[in-house]
């Protein structure tokens, strides 16, 4: 089974035509071969006017944290890997040129682990000023601004960037904060099944790896021509990917490693194999994945139901300008699949997703960010447009069965009330959890 497995997933990748595609778009920029791990890339698309009368009176936002440092292993494991050979007298010159740039990464993450850099905070700063010049009318005067985060230091301090330079553009807005484990069960609800999806993921993934990622070129530049290297490089694949983790990293610490780039060190072919990897591994463990997306995407139904709790309570009571979020990677991007956002939350076969233009480094970068905003006209009609990385978004998508999409009223404006009806519907939806 699991070699008709494998064969399964060697087929997907040769027979598939859509590379070229994955490719051209990282073309223009080769920092998006991070995918997960890039930077956030501020390209806002072009934002429909409201309907006259409307103006923007309250935002609703979630926000990743901003660039940070790798996690565990991704920022030393390549390292130590290298430090091992050069002990043995194993590296070539390249394999040294690489071992000292690697040595600079592994300092920079000795006691930092996971932690947020300078570039994540500038991110989050940039997101805050542009939500204000869009929405400045929402920011008038002695509002207040509720702030969540996961109790996780890296959204802690994206939540006091954002808020900052929040408050700089508009001096007499008032801030709480909270945070706590309790809120990182709201903001990031663990998956349903989490244990058994890995199980079921875990061959997949590594399949996928050793169909795309051909480490011998690699083997060949950074070490010599010795039986001891395999010692200590024991899993070739598993070596690249450490590779990839690790050099993926080197744009979110530009500021701390004064733009130390790795790419030389490696051809565009296993950079790109490295990133469709990556895009389909992410996509298959937070995405809206056919497999088994529903028990990923279903532990936000909580965050849904926040967000309506918190807007009903905001318009009632008149002088609450945003409530203001921040987390994770894992509940951004399933949020995006349980509201079935078009572009970004769509449902696909594991091993697909980047053959139907569903990129990481689009859909889900460093400092990704989701906002509801609302509109009132003197009468007090609502009218509500959601962004998703400060792009207009529509629900193209519903996985409810009998629950109908809601239809915009204009442009990617909705009634409130038609999208308030939607949302609890995912927020009440008994086909996970209790």
């Amino acid at each position: 089974m699991r070699r008709l497995f494998a064969i399964y997933i060697l087929l997907l990748v040769c027979c598939s035509g859509f590379a070229q595609n994955f490719e051209a778009d990282l073309e223009g920029n080769l920092d998006r071969i991070a995918g997960c791990f890039h930077s956030y890339e501020a390209a806002p698309g072009p934002q429909t006017p409201a309907p006259g009368g409307y103006k923007p009176f309250y935002v609703s936002h979630y926000g990743r944290h901003g660039s940070r440092r790798q996690i565990g292993g991704g920022g030393t494991e390549a390292f130590k890997y290298m430090q091992k050979a050069d002990e043995a007298g194993l590296l070539t010159d390249e394999g040294k040129a690489l071992y000292r740039d690697l040595e600079v990464l592994y300092n920079a993450h000795q006691g930092m682990d996971g932690q947020l850099t300078i570039r994540g905070g500038k991110e989050h700063q940039g997101i805050a000023h542009r939500m204000y010049r869009r929405f400045r009318p929402a920011f008038k005067g002695n509002k207040a601004v509720h702030c969540q985060s996961s109790d996780i230091q890296r959204c802690i301090i994206s939540m006091a960037n954002f808020s900052s330079a929040l408050k700089g553009d508009a001096p007499k807005l008032e801030f709480d904060f909270i945070t706590g484990k309790k809120y990182f069960e709201l903001l990031c609800h663990a998956y349903y099944g989490m244990d058994q999806n890995k199980e079921r993921r875990g061959f997949l993934e590594d399949s996928l790896a050793r169909a795309l990622i051909d480490p011998s070129r690699m083997m060949k530049a950074f070490f010599v021509d010795s039986p001891k290297v395999a010692e200590v490089v024991k899993d070739p694949v598993r070596f690249a990917r450490y590779c990839f983790l690790i050099l993926a990293d080197c744009q979110d610490l530009y500021y701390e490693v004064d733009g130390l780039d790795l790419y030389k060190y490696f051809t565009k072919d296993e950079l790109y194999a490295m990133a469709k990897y990556s895009n389909e591994q992410l996509y298959g463990a937070m995405g809206n994945c056919a497999d088994w997306g529903d028990n990923i995407i279903w532990a936000q139904k909580w965050l849904v139901e926040d967000m309506v709790n918190r807007a009903d309570k905001a318009i009632l009571e008149g002088n609450v300008a945003a409530d203001l979020r921040f987390g994770h990677d894992s509940a951004v991007m399933p949020l995006a699949g349980i509201l079935g956002l078009d572009g970004v939350g769509r449902r696909f076969k594991m091993g697909e997703a980047w053959k139907n233009g569903h990129y990481l480094w689009e859909v889900v970068p460093m400092g990704t960010n989701f906002q509801m905003a609302f509109y009132k006209n003197r009468k007090g009609e609502i009218l509500v447009k959601m962004l998703y990385n400060e792009v207009e978004r529509t629900v193209a998508e519903c996985f409810i069965p009998g629950v109908e999409i809601p239809q915009p009223v204009s442009g990617p404006y909705y009634r409130w009330q038609d999208l308030r009806d939607y949302l609890v519907a995912i927020s009440r939806d008994k086909t996970f959890g209790k």
